[in-house]
């Protein structure tokens, strides 16, 4: 039985759709432009075959990423089902099937363009500086950055020392690493002024706002491999630790004044600890147990001492400390190291309300007259198209000057108009495993969401939130989601992968993880058992089963689509970024793809459409 809410939504999507298609439709006669001649359609047949060519066109366009192509493809086949005159039985429910279809898909490409333009970010730049950022100096050179330094102006609330370990980083963020820090430094204009005022509060120096440009380059939804996350890197138990919330719901990792308070008291903490900055700067890299047990072995507090003794810390540790002065040095003069055109992004700025029952983000969107990508960027927390079901007085911030006008208009909603859930009644002898696969998602994410302990102990007639995974796409999962594990911002479909065995995998967990199942993984590596063991290779093919990728071979033989190219040998990821005007990490991060592994024949992304 349909669920009213989507009932009405879908009644409300046809409006808009045909206020869309008045003005929008543009006359000319491609498949993705053309308008449509309701006059030259002579029969319901004739009119079923149109519409679905439409739709089948739309998903095309959808699984290759053109997510403007598909939305227009659907907002033709709407358009044409409710201007035709035949009203018979058999044609209103297709019409009705086929726009229940479309806008299902119409929420997915929501969700798809906000990921394409709002994503989460691989950690490209801390790995960069951290592991291979150095660069080694002759004393010449060294002799000629420390003058720089001494002749610079400027005044430090952290302790600053120039030494050739932070020479050597000066040097590469002014020559291989320029574009990363320049990249950082202007996307800190977003942040640092709020960030120097909450170190200042926490009595914590406040240069240390400009941490984030070696942990995160001032990225929001920077994740790291160990899954530290946020522009400050928390892995999850230190969020939890410093009172940050990570559950179904919110990533408070994300949230920028509090993670950056959560920071400013962690490294307080730590100093308090140590006595000594440089230590406690190490520590907040590394843990603080790795760092006592570093200082009884070398039996010293002196941080540089520590990092000259061999197999005491990571490179990355010992690199940390001068990496961040050295970016301190540039971030207080940047003109003065060559960075002499930044443009700055702008503060944020927002108005702050308190939400006291679960909303429909789209609902905010549309009380607030700007769309729902503005909102999420405003709480870049959040991890759902709602804010929490159990959460009273949720704070949530909307655009500038918006607060009246929105708070005049909300409190006339009621609270069964400001949620759209999907809801389901328990039958007699349904189990939960039953009701995940029937929407998509996981009985994890059930329990979760419905706060079930016990998932045996559910009674027939009760009403539970199903929280509705990436298929049907009315939450949009991100890493570390409790809905099921798909890796769909990392991998096209079709995508060959080679998989390395950990241990507890399974077939059945595997399949799981990339979209497939266990008979095809069997038959792509010519299995005859399920054992597995650690360290074992096995070839996955993405979101397809075994027998049924022939449209992916033939959408891969067939005309290389606009904004696309198709990889030849000798091609490298370096080659084809030079080619296009990218950097790799735009390359990658356009393609959803994590190495540099790349083969003839690959459909690469070059441009965005």
């Amino acid at each position: 039985m349909k669920n009213k809410n989507t009932t009405h939504l879908i009644t409300k999507f046809v409006f808009f759709i045909f206020l869309a298609g008045l003005g929008c439709v543009n006359p000319k006669t491609d498949v993705t432009s053309s308008k449509i001649s309701t006059n030259s359609v002579s029969s319901a047949d004739t009119v079923k075959k149109k519409i679905l060519e439409y739709y089948d066109t739309g998903k095309t366009y959808e699984d290759i990423g053109y997510v403007k192509e598909a939305r227009l493809c659907y907002n033709k086949a709407v358009l044409l089902a409710y201007n035709q005159s035949d009203l018979s039985p058999d044609f209103k429910k297709f019409r009705d099937d086929i726009v229940t279809k479309i806008y299902l898909r119409e929420v997915s490409l929501n969700e798809k363009e906000y990921e394409s333009s709002f994503d989460e970010d691989n950690n490209d730049i801390k790995n960069e500086i951290l592991e291979d950022g150095q660069v080694f100096l002759s004393r010449e050179e060294e002799e000629e950055e420390r003058k720089l330094i001494e002749s610079t102006n400027v005044e430090y609330s952290f302790p600053v020392v120039v030494n050739d370990k932070v020479l050597a980083f000066v040097k590469s963020y002014t020559t291989k690493l320029k574009p990363g820090i320049k990249a950082s430094l202007e996307r800190s204009g977003m942040y640092i002024d709020r960030f120097k005022q909450i170190f200042r509060e926490e009595g914590v120096p406040e240069d240390l706002a400009y941490l984030p440009i070696i942990e995160s380059g001032f990225k929001i939804h920077a994740l790291s491999r160990a899954k530290a996350k946020g522009l400050w890197q928390f892995i999850r138990s230190t969020a939890r630790l410093e009172g940050l919330k990570v559950d179904w719901w919110v990533d408070e990792r994300c949230e920028p004044d509090k993670s950056a308070r959560a920071a400013a008291k962690h490294l307080k903490k730590l100093y308090e600890h140590f006595g000594d900055w440089y230590l406690a700067l190490a520590a907040y890299n590394a843990g603080q147990g790795k760092i006592d047990r570093a200082i009884k072995k070398a039996k010293t507090k002196d941080f540089w001492k520590i990092a000259g003794k061999r197999r005491l810390l990571r490179t990355e540790t010992k690199n940390y400390v001068p990496a961040f002065i050295a970016a301190l040095i540039i971030a207080k003069n940047p003109q003065k190291y060559g960075f002499t055109e930044l443009n700055f992004k702008k503060p944020l700025e927002y108005d702050s309300v308190e939400i006291d029952s679960c909303t429909d983000l789209r609902v905010v969107a549309k009380l607030c007259g700007t769309s729902v990508g503005e909102i999420r960027k405003l709480n870049p927390h959040l991890r759902r198209l709602a804010t929490p079901v159990k959460v009273k007085n949720f704070k949530l911030n909307i655009p500038k000057g918006k607060k009246d006008n929105f708070l005049a208009k909300f409190n006339k909603l009621p609270p069964s108009k400001r949620v759209i859930f999907r809801y389901h009644r328990i039958k007699k002898g349904e189990t939960l495993s039953q009701i995940a696969r029937k929407y998509s998602t996981s009985v994890s994410a059930i329990c979760r969401a419905n706060k079930i302990r016990n998932k045996r102990l559910i009674r027939a007639g009760k009403t539970i939130v199903i929280p509705v995974g990436w298929r049907n796409a009315y939450y949009v999962p991100q890493s570390g989601d409790y809905t099921l594990k798909q890796k769909s911002s990392y991998y096209r479909r079709g995508k060959k992968i080679v998989y390395r065995v950990r241990r507890g995998d399974s077939l059945f967990k595997i399949a799981r993880k990339f979209g497939t199942n266990v008979k095809s993984i069997k038959k792509w590596n010519n299995l005859k058992t399920k054992l597995l063991k650690p360290g074992q290779k096995l070839i996955v093919y993405y979101g397809i089963k075994a027998g049924k990728n022939q449209k992916i071979k033939s959408v891969k033989k067939g005309r290389i689509p606009k904004g696309y190219y198709r990889v030849k040998r000798g091609d490298t990821i370096y080659s084809i970024s030079r080619k296009f005007g990218l950097s790799v990490a735009e390359l990658k991060k356009i393609n959803r793809i994590r190495s540099n592994l790349i083969k003839p024949g690959d459909l690469l992304k070059v441009r965005n459409i």
